[in-house]
Protein backbone atom coordinates (compact mmCIF):
# COMPACT_ATOMS: atom_id res chain seq x y z
CA UNK A 1 0.00 0.00 0.00
CA UNK A 2 1.67 3.50 -1.10
CA UNK A 3 0.89 6.41 1.46
CA UNK A 4 0.68 9.43 -0.35
CA UNK A 5 -0.14 13.37 0.42
CA UNK A 6 -2.62 15.57 -1.98
CA UNK A 7 -2.12 18.82 -2.22
CA UNK A 8 -4.95 21.40 -4.22
CA UNK A 9 -5.27 24.89 -4.44
CA UNK A 10 -8.45 26.66 -3.84
CA UNK A 11 -10.00 29.61 -5.61
CA UNK A 12 -13.73 30.46 -5.06
CA UNK A 13 -13.77 26.65 -4.65
CA UNK A 14 -17.75 26.51 -3.70
CA UNK A 15 -18.83 24.81 -6.28
CA UNK A 16 -16.13 22.53 -6.21
CA UNK A 17 -14.81 21.28 -2.88
CA UNK A 18 -17.15 18.68 -2.29
CA UNK A 19 -16.59 16.53 -5.65
CA UNK A 20 -12.78 16.97 -4.76
CA UNK A 21 -13.04 15.52 -1.54
CA UNK A 22 -15.52 13.35 -3.06
CA UNK A 23 -12.80 12.19 -5.72
CA UNK A 24 -9.79 11.91 -2.62
CA UNK A 25 -11.87 9.89 -0.75
CA UNK A 26 -12.60 7.30 -3.37
CA UNK A 27 -9.27 6.25 -4.31
CA UNK A 28 -8.32 2.74 -3.46
CA UNK A 29 -5.36 0.91 -2.77
CA UNK A 30 -3.37 3.83 -1.37
CA UNK A 31 -3.06 5.50 2.09
CA UNK A 32 -4.17 9.06 1.90
CA UNK A 33 -1.66 10.48 4.81
CA UNK A 34 -2.30 14.67 4.44
CA UNK A 35 -4.65 16.62 2.36
CA UNK A 36 -3.54 19.95 2.44
CA UNK A 37 -5.69 23.20 0.61
CA UNK A 38 -4.12 26.27 -0.34
CA UNK A 39 -7.06 28.69 -0.11
CA UNK A 40 -6.75 31.91 -1.74
CA UNK A 41 -9.24 34.65 0.26
CA UNK A 42 -11.14 36.01 -2.07
CA UNK A 43 -14.71 36.61 -0.97
CA UNK A 44 -16.58 34.31 1.91
CA UNK A 45 -14.19 31.29 2.25
CA UNK A 46 -15.94 29.86 5.18
CA UNK A 47 -18.45 27.46 4.11
CA UNK A 48 -15.18 25.69 2.06
CA UNK A 49 -13.06 26.16 5.44
CA UNK A 50 -15.51 24.64 7.24
CA UNK A 51 -16.09 21.55 4.83
CA UNK A 52 -12.90 21.10 4.79
CA UNK A 53 -12.74 20.93 8.30
CA UNK A 54 -15.46 18.62 8.27
CA UNK A 55 -13.50 15.41 7.03
CA UNK A 56 -10.37 15.89 8.79
CA UNK A 57 -8.38 17.63 6.31
CA UNK A 58 -5.97 20.81 6.01
CA UNK A 59 -5.73 24.12 4.43
CA UNK A 60 -3.77 27.39 4.76
CA UNK A 61 -5.21 31.11 3.80
CA UNK A 62 -3.38 33.01 0.81
CA UNK A 63 -3.93 36.70 0.77
CA UNK A 64 -4.36 36.98 -2.75
CA UNK A 65 -1.94 39.68 -3.39
CA UNK A 66 0.21 37.36 -2.31
CA UNK A 67 -0.39 33.94 -4.50
CA UNK A 68 1.70 32.13 -7.47
CA UNK A 69 1.09 28.92 -8.17
CA UNK A 70 4.52 28.14 -7.91
CA UNK A 71 5.13 29.51 -4.42
CA UNK A 72 1.87 28.11 -3.07
CA UNK A 73 2.71 24.87 -4.18
CA UNK A 74 6.02 24.48 -2.77
CA UNK A 75 4.67 26.03 0.91
CA UNK A 76 2.36 23.02 0.87
CA UNK A 77 4.44 20.66 -0.09
CA UNK A 78 7.94 22.31 2.40
CA UNK A 79 5.82 22.61 5.68
CA UNK A 80 2.58 20.71 5.36
CA UNK A 81 3.26 17.23 3.41
CA UNK A 82 5.36 14.44 5.34
CA UNK A 83 4.66 11.50 2.79
CA UNK A 84 7.28 10.26 0.03
CA UNK A 85 4.89 10.64 -2.89
CA UNK A 86 2.52 13.96 -3.03
CA UNK A 87 -0.40 14.28 -5.33
CA UNK A 88 -0.71 17.27 -7.02
CA UNK A 89 -4.66 18.62 -8.00
CA UNK A 90 -6.27 21.39 -9.48
CA UNK A 91 -9.89 22.03 -8.37
CA UNK A 92 -11.59 21.94 -11.32
CA UNK A 93 -10.67 18.81 -12.61
CA UNK A 94 -12.77 15.60 -12.12
CA UNK A 95 -10.76 12.37 -11.20
CA UNK A 96 -12.69 9.70 -13.36
CA UNK A 97 -11.48 6.58 -11.33
CA UNK A 98 -10.81 4.80 -7.85
CA UNK A 99 -7.28 4.04 -8.89
CA UNK A 100 -6.26 6.74 -10.53
CA UNK A 101 -3.92 8.16 -7.63
CA UNK A 102 -2.51 4.43 -7.33
CA UNK A 103 -1.98 4.65 -11.19
CA UNK A 104 -0.12 7.91 -10.80
CA UNK A 105 1.83 7.49 -7.45
CA UNK A 106 3.39 3.35 -8.55
CA UNK A 107 5.33 5.61 -11.05
CA UNK A 108 6.96 7.94 -9.05
CA UNK A 109 10.38 6.52 -7.30
CA UNK A 110 13.77 7.87 -6.63
CA UNK A 111 14.42 7.97 -10.34
CA UNK A 112 11.11 9.31 -11.80
CA UNK A 113 11.01 12.17 -9.59
CA UNK A 114 7.48 13.80 -10.99
CA UNK A 115 4.47 12.40 -13.53
CA UNK A 116 1.78 13.61 -14.37
CA UNK A 117 -2.28 11.83 -15.80
CA UNK A 118 -3.68 11.82 -18.71
CA UNK A 119 -6.21 14.49 -18.74
CA UNK A 120 -9.63 14.25 -21.27
CA UNK A 121 -11.98 16.35 -22.44
CA UNK A 122 -15.36 14.66 -22.80
CA UNK A 123 -17.38 17.59 -25.07
CA UNK A 124 -15.93 17.35 -28.83
CA UNK A 125 -14.28 21.06 -28.58
CA UNK A 126 -11.15 22.28 -29.80
CA UNK A 127 -9.89 22.06 -26.51
CA UNK A 128 -11.34 18.22 -26.80
CA UNK A 129 -8.59 17.29 -29.85
CA UNK A 130 -5.70 19.45 -27.78
CA UNK A 131 -5.75 17.04 -25.58
CA UNK A 132 -6.05 14.23 -27.77
CA UNK A 133 -2.66 15.38 -29.18
CA UNK A 134 -0.72 16.28 -25.87
CA UNK A 135 -1.94 13.37 -23.92
CA UNK A 136 -2.03 10.39 -25.50
CA UNK A 137 -2.99 6.93 -24.53
CA UNK A 138 1.45 5.78 -24.47
CA UNK A 139 3.08 6.29 -20.85
CA UNK A 140 6.35 6.84 -21.39
CA UNK A 141 9.60 8.26 -19.38
CA UNK A 142 12.02 11.00 -20.36
CA UNK A 143 15.63 11.31 -19.40
CA UNK A 144 18.30 13.83 -20.39
CA UNK A 145 19.15 11.37 -23.22
CA UNK A 146 15.96 12.42 -24.80
CA UNK A 147 16.08 16.28 -24.92
CA UNK A 148 18.05 16.31 -28.32
CA UNK A 149 14.96 14.29 -30.10
CA UNK A 150 11.89 16.11 -27.93
CA UNK A 151 13.31 19.21 -27.60
CA UNK A 152 11.34 21.86 -25.83
CA UNK A 153 8.52 18.68 -25.81
CA UNK A 154 10.89 17.31 -23.26
CA UNK A 155 9.80 19.79 -20.53
CA UNK A 156 5.62 19.97 -20.80
CA UNK A 157 4.22 18.67 -17.82
CA UNK A 158 1.03 19.41 -16.22
CA UNK A 159 0.20 19.89 -11.98
CA UNK A 160 -3.59 19.31 -13.20
CA UNK A 161 -2.81 16.01 -11.91
CA UNK A 162 0.45 14.98 -11.05
CA UNK A 163 2.31 13.38 -8.97
CA UNK A 164 6.25 14.81 -7.04
CA UNK A 165 8.76 12.32 -5.30
CA UNK A 166 9.19 15.05 -2.11
CA UNK A 167 12.55 14.38 -0.79
CA UNK A 168 14.19 15.25 -4.59
CA UNK A 169 11.52 18.20 -4.30
CA UNK A 170 12.94 19.36 -1.08
CA UNK A 171 16.51 18.65 -2.01
CA UNK A 172 16.44 20.15 -5.94
CA UNK A 173 14.73 23.36 -3.51
CA UNK A 174 11.16 23.06 -5.28
CA UNK A 175 10.91 25.92 -7.58
CA UNK A 176 13.70 27.93 -6.34
CA UNK A 177 11.01 30.39 -4.69
CA UNK A 178 10.79 32.22 -7.83
CA UNK A 179 6.99 33.59 -7.77
CA UNK A 180 5.26 32.35 -10.91
CA UNK A 181 1.77 32.10 -12.12
CA UNK A 182 1.85 29.76 -14.20
CA UNK A 183 4.43 26.70 -16.10
CA UNK A 184 5.68 26.06 -13.04
CA UNK A 185 5.36 22.27 -13.58
CA UNK A 186 7.59 22.64 -16.76
CA UNK A 187 9.82 24.80 -14.64
CA UNK A 188 10.41 21.74 -12.58
CA UNK A 189 10.25 19.46 -14.93
CA UNK A 190 13.46 20.90 -16.84
CA UNK A 191 15.22 21.02 -13.50
CA UNK A 192 15.07 17.74 -12.77
CA UNK A 193 15.74 16.35 -15.99
CA UNK A 194 18.73 18.96 -15.99
CA UNK A 195 19.91 17.28 -12.56
CA UNK A 196 19.58 13.38 -14.29
CA UNK A 197 16.28 12.74 -12.92
CA UNK A 198 13.39 11.06 -15.16
CA UNK A 199 9.53 12.47 -15.60
CA UNK A 200 6.57 10.17 -15.97
CA UNK A 201 3.65 10.16 -18.25
CA UNK A 202 1.24 8.09 -17.29
CA UNK A 203 -1.66 7.23 -19.42
CA UNK A 204 -3.61 5.17 -17.34
CA UNK A 205 -4.13 7.81 -14.34
CA UNK A 206 -6.76 9.64 -16.25
CA UNK A 207 -8.70 12.86 -14.97
CA UNK A 208 -11.35 15.17 -17.05
CA UNK A 209 -9.91 18.57 -16.87
CA UNK A 210 -11.35 21.19 -19.06
CA UNK A 211 -11.72 24.86 -19.88
CA UNK A 212 -14.32 26.90 -21.68
CA UNK A 213 -12.58 30.40 -22.82
CA UNK A 214 -13.95 33.35 -25.35
CA UNK A 215 -11.21 34.27 -27.34
CA UNK A 216 -10.30 37.20 -25.71
CA UNK A 217 -9.50 34.71 -22.41
CA UNK A 218 -7.51 32.38 -24.63
CA UNK A 219 -5.41 35.40 -26.12
CA UNK A 220 -4.77 36.58 -22.43
CA UNK A 221 -3.82 33.37 -21.92
CA UNK A 222 -1.17 32.72 -24.62
CA UNK A 223 0.07 36.48 -24.16
CA UNK A 224 0.83 35.39 -20.27
CA UNK A 225 2.26 32.23 -21.42
CA UNK A 226 4.54 34.29 -23.96
CA UNK A 227 5.97 36.52 -21.31
CA UNK A 228 6.66 33.74 -19.10
CA UNK A 229 8.59 32.46 -21.83
CA UNK A 230 10.55 35.98 -22.15
CA UNK A 231 11.12 35.69 -18.39
CA UNK A 232 12.40 32.30 -18.17
CA UNK A 233 15.75 32.42 -21.19
CA UNK A 234 16.69 28.92 -20.23
CA UNK A 235 14.49 27.75 -22.49
CA UNK A 236 15.68 29.98 -25.34
CA UNK A 237 17.68 27.14 -26.30
CA UNK A 238 15.03 24.70 -27.74
CA UNK A 239 13.06 24.00 -30.40
CA UNK A 240 9.02 23.65 -30.82
CA UNK A 241 9.59 20.31 -32.71
CA UNK A 242 5.89 19.42 -31.80
CA UNK A 243 3.55 22.29 -31.19
CA UNK A 244 2.52 25.54 -32.93
CA UNK A 245 1.56 24.49 -36.19
CA UNK A 246 1.45 20.30 -36.15
CA UNK A 247 -0.74 20.66 -32.94
CA UNK A 248 -3.13 23.28 -34.86
CA UNK A 249 -3.38 20.92 -37.92
CA UNK A 250 -3.57 17.76 -35.66
CA UNK A 251 -6.88 19.82 -34.31
CA UNK A 252 -7.86 20.44 -37.77
CA UNK A 253 -7.45 16.82 -38.82
CA UNK A 254 -9.03 15.08 -35.86
CA UNK A 255 -12.15 17.66 -36.07
CA UNK A 256 -12.94 17.16 -40.65
CA UNK A 257 -12.89 13.21 -40.00
CA UNK A 258 -15.95 13.65 -37.10
CA UNK A 259 -17.46 16.43 -39.30
CA UNK A 260 -17.30 18.61 -36.25
CA UNK A 261 -19.05 21.93 -37.70
CA UNK A 262 -18.65 23.90 -34.71
CA UNK A 263 -15.16 23.35 -34.22
CA UNK A 264 -14.38 23.99 -38.44
CA UNK A 265 -15.95 26.92 -37.46
CA UNK A 266 -13.89 28.01 -34.69
CA UNK A 267 -10.81 26.32 -35.38
CA UNK A 268 -9.20 29.71 -37.28
CA UNK A 269 -10.05 33.12 -34.88
CA UNK A 270 -9.11 30.51 -32.03
CA UNK A 271 -5.86 29.04 -33.59
CA UNK A 272 -4.97 32.99 -34.47
CA UNK A 273 -6.01 34.14 -30.78
CA UNK A 274 -3.03 31.45 -29.58
CA UNK A 275 -0.71 32.55 -32.18
CA UNK A 276 -1.09 36.03 -31.13
CA UNK A 277 -1.23 35.98 -28.00
CA UNK A 278 2.55 34.13 -27.58
CA UNK A 279 3.82 36.09 -29.95
CA UNK A 280 2.81 39.37 -28.47
CA UNK A 281 3.58 37.85 -25.00
CA UNK A 282 7.36 37.23 -26.30
CA UNK A 283 8.01 40.44 -27.53
CA UNK A 284 5.97 42.66 -24.01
Amino acid sequence: MITIDVVCPLCCADNYIDQLIADIQKQENVTIGNVIFALTEEGDTSAVKNRISSVGYTFFSVKKEEFSHSLTREKAIFEYCRNDIVIMLSQDVNVLNADAFYELAKNVNQEVVYAYGRQICKKKTIEYYVRNKNYGEKSFVVTQADVEKLQLKAFFASDAFAAYYRPAFVALNGYDNVPMMMSEDMYYAKKIIDAGYKKGYVATAVVEHSHKMKLKQLYERYYETGKWFKEHPEFDGYKTTDTGMKLAFSVLGQALKHFNIPVLFRWLPDMTARYLGMKKGKKA
